[in-house]
């Protein structure tokens, strides 16, 4: 059973909400992310980006900021506790959340369905970061399957005044309520069979860095997961051989569609898209190369595969990366960068035509229906290669921890 309880927040104060809360986790390159501190030097992504940190040469800048901005009563803590709910609406599409807090004991990690591998570095990082802070300082998305019961009751907090209610600088217009039907929704939430595991991989640090004897309470957003809309999975390639990539990827079949130098699109099933900087446009005049978007066919799926093995991104990685990176893994580092779908098809062009990655590469979007198949068999893709709407805002929520 999945218990929950009201927690008391810190948040920041309606009036700055949009000038703190910024995008979640790795939603942006290290550039853009810098870009953002430079513009908005309130923004939270100095604190739960460390690389930000270490580029401001200011290890504690995170830390500093919380600080500051308590004490300045830029963020506040609610007198009591409450549950919260939270609605996200973008380009048309509202998706709901509820806020609590959940006891994290030893046995809900069994209950917890996961789609990707975590990325253990990135885990330790977390836990640093939030034992600085001495507050949790991003929220995990958990989805529970469809159950109309408790989305009814989470949309019902929605008819009250909200706490707060702000365009993000993410360009989603972002609203926040209390929760007033407690015992209600915690009564449903302990009925659930499972939960998926949408971000979050900073809960399963408690595995390994604290005391599995005892439960802790740790804050996660529950949404319906036939509300969730998945983004399609996109790599930059870096190092070794780009002539040599070329001949593997030649191996591969194009499809009916010409090269076209603007982007393609997300690639439908069965088929994934390139972009390489063409060896013929060499620099004129300074002027950088310049390439054109390609699709090419997956290899076929093999029979008595799982899903897992048959994922487009793995067929693809097992025919092209592998075989690649084990010719040159001794002459020169081979890198692959997941890239969330919110880095544009546009900057991905810019990042191979300024040189800094060979290719990059556009995957179909996978259904939910295997994406559940792959994590109720134990099975598990690589991290960070989807991403999911909604996210709840960095900075909006923190839980402290003491």
């Amino acid at each position: 059973m999945f218990h929950i309880h009201p927690f008391a927040a810190f948040r920041p104060i309606a009036a700055k909400s949009a000038e703190i809360s910024c995008e979640p986790g790795m939603r942006l390159s290290l550039q853009e992310a810098a870009q953002k501190v430079e513009a908005f030097p309130n923004s939270w992504l100095q604190v739960i980006r460390a690389d930000v940190r270490e580029k401001l040469n200011v290890p504690d800048a995170g830390t500093r900021l919380f600080e500051r901005m308590k004490n300045e009563k830029w963020i506040c803590q609610d007198a009591q506790p409450h549950m919260y709910a939270y609605r996200q609406a973008r380009a048309g599409k509202k998706t709901l959340a509820l806020i609590a807090a959940m006891e994290m004991s030893p046995t809900i990690f069994s209950k917890l369905l996961r789609f990707q591998k975590s990325d253990e570095d990135a885990v330790r990082q977390t836990w640093l970061r939030d034992e600085a802070l001495t507050a949790h300082a991003e929220i995990p998305v958990l989805a529970f399957e469809p159950n109309e019961e408790l989305s009814d009751v989470i949309q019902g907090a929605t008819n009250e005044r909200p706490l707060a209610h702000f365009v993000g600088k993410d360009g989603a217009t972002h609203t926040v309520w209390v929760c007033r039907e407690i015992e209600r929704v915690a009564h449903l939430v302990a009925q659930l069979n499972s939960l998926v595991n949408l971000s979050g991989d900073e809960m399963f640090a408690r595995a390994t860095h604290a005391d599995n004897s005892r439960s802790m309470l740790r804050a996660v957003a529950l949404t319906a997961i036939d509300r969730v809309s998945i983004r399609a999975s996109r790599i930059l390639v870096s190092g070794g051989d780009a002539t040599a990539l070329q001949m593997h990827l030649n191996q591969l079949k194009d499809s009916a569609v010409h090269e076209s130098p603007e982007n393609v699109g997300d690639p439908p099933a069965g088929f994934f898209d390139t972009y390489m900087a063409s060896a013929q446009s060499a620099q004129v005049d300074g002027a950088p190369l310049t390439g054109s978007w390609k699709r090419r066919r997956l290899p076929a799926m093999k029979a008595g595969h799982s899903v897992a093995a048959n994922w487009d991104r793995t067929r693809f990685e097992q025919m092209v990366v592998h075989p690649w990176r084990s010719a040159h893994a001794s002459i020169e580092k081979i890198e692959i960068h997941s890239m969330n779908s919110v880095v544009s098809l546009g900057q991905l062009t810019k990042f191979v035509d300024a040189g800094q990655a060979h290719a990059a590469f556009v995957f179909p979007i996978p259904s939910m229906e295997d994406l559940l198949e792959i994590a109720r068999g134990t099975e598990s893709i690589p991290h960070h290669a989807i991403t999911f709407s909604p996210a709840i805002p960095s900075g909006l929520f923190i839980q402290s921890i003491m």
